[in-house]
C-alpha cells in the first residue's frame, strides 16, 4: 500500500465530521475516516456503474423487439413469482 501524502481542502464540516468519528473510537486517525469514506464511494459508484449497463442493455432489448407484454398485472406478478410467462 502507498503511502503517498496529499493535502485536501474539506471545509469546517467535514473536518467536524471526521473529528467526530475518530472522537468516537470508531477510528484510529483521520486517514482511517477518510479510506472508508472512499471505499464507500467507490462501492456506490460501481452500483451506479452497473445500473447504467442494465438500463443500457433494457434499451437495447426493447429497441430489438426483444420484449414481452402483460395481459395485466397478475400476469406480471405471476412471472415474477414464478420467473416465466407464457409466449
Amino acid at each position: 500500500m502507498s503511502n503517498a501524502k496529499k493535502s485536501f481542502v474539506i471545509g469546517d464540516h467535514f473536518d467536524a465530521f471526521i473529528n467526530e468519528q475518530v472522537n468516537s473510537g470508531r477510528f484510529n486517525n483521520a486517514s482511517e475516516v477518510v479510506r472508508a469514506g472512499l471505499r464507500l464511494l467507490e462501492r456506490d459508484e460501481t452500483k451506479l456503474a452497473e445500473l447504467k449497463r442494465l438500463i443500457k442493455e433494457g434499451e437495447d432489448d426493447i429497441a430489438a423487439g426483444r420484449v414481452y407484454e402483460y395481459e395485466d398485472g397478475e400476469a406480471l406478478l405471476n412471472d415474477i413469482m414464478h420467473g416465466q410467462h407464457d409466449d
